[in-house]
């Protein structure tokens, strides 16, 4: 038991020292790429929240609604 132990010990420091230069390397993604897709997706996400607000807003006003806690804007299936 105490040997499979070890063995385990031996066998995953090497790789997981290995796995992180790996990752850390340029071999995978730099830095600049990484900033440039957050940003898009980013943008992604804030169009459509934007858009979201615009359909409940759109949504309130066809129901004439005040309250953004109405019950008649749920989603939720009944």
């Amino acid at each position: 038991m105490i040997t499979s132990f070890l063995t385990g010990v031996a066998v995953a420091d090497p790789t997981e020292l290995i796995t992180v230069k790996l990752l850390n390397s340029s071999l995978f993604i730099n830095n600049e790429e990484l900033k440039e897709a957050n940003a898009r997706i980013s943008l992604i996400i804030n169009n459509l929240d934007d858009f979201r607000e615009e359909r409940m807003k759109d949504k309130m006003e066809r129901l004439g609604i005040t309250d953004k806690l109405d019950p008649r804007l749920s989603t939720k299936i009944k």
